[in-house]
């Protein structure tokens, strides 16, 4: 598959890595010189100097034949305009950009961009999720029944030692059910009411949005006395 990355930047580069270790072809448009002497020092002869807006760089980087954009450029607006003329002229199937403003998002998604990736809030998510974990990690949403269910990572904490802890003692709360134990020794098992837990293994398990919390708080806590 061709694939057009615009913009050469840190982010530009680590997508064409990945791109490039996958098999696909790719082309990288930047407006700096010295950067697209960069790229093709690492990838080959795979750059275009210009600007993405420009019509005659897409043409130059392949648009007519690519299968997919991803806009990484700092400037919202020259992403949102890249991602257009792809479309518009070119016929484009797919388009991905990233949106360095999270007030930019809803114009991105009206205007037909394929994919949008909002930079602030994927950032804060993550700063969340290391904050507020204790333990936990968010999978899977798991929709169904009118009810918000999610696929969760359960890292049993230190402080529920070696000696283990039968699980039908852990104290889950209520509609969580635990569906597979990886213990810390990296062995898959399924979940039954004798088997004990020590800190370290780890519990899938799918829970309610509330159980989240709770098993947040659990974890954070520490075993009941």
């Amino acid at each position: 598959m061709h694939v057009i990355v615009v913009g050469a930047d840190r982010l530009g580069q680590a997508v064409a890595r990945w791109l490039v270790a996958g098999g696909h072809e790719i082309a990288i448009i930047d407006s700096s010189r010295t950067r697209c002497i960069a790229v093709d020092q690492a990838f080959g002869s795979v750059s275009v100097l210009g600007s993405s807006v420009d019509r005659s760089v897409l043409a130059q980087a392949g648009a007519n034949r690519a299968e997919m954009l991803i806009a990484t450029d700092e400037d919202d607006g020259a992403n949102l305009v890249t991602c257009q003329i792809a479309k518009q002229r070119f016929e484009v199937p797919t388009t991905i950009s990233v949106v360095n403003r999270s007030d930019h998002v809803d114009l991105f998604n009206v205007l037909g961009v394929d994919v949008v990736v909002d930079v602030p809030d994927l950032i804060l998510n993550q700063i969340q999720e290391g904050f507020t974990s204790h333990g936990i990690t968010h999978l899977k949403p798991l929709p169904a029944d009118g009810m918000e269910r999610s696929l969760v990572s359960i890292h049993v904490p230190a402080a529920y030692g070696s000696d283990g802890l039968r699980l039908d003692a852990f104290p889950f709360p209520d509609g969580t059910l635990p569906s597979l134990v990886v213990t810390r020794d990296g062995v898959p098992r399924l979940p039954s009411g004798d088997f004990k837990v020590r800190a370290g293994d780890e519990i899938i398990a799918v829970t309610t949005a509330q159980g989240e919390d709770e098993l947040r708080d659990l974890l954070a806590s520490g075993p009941l006395a």
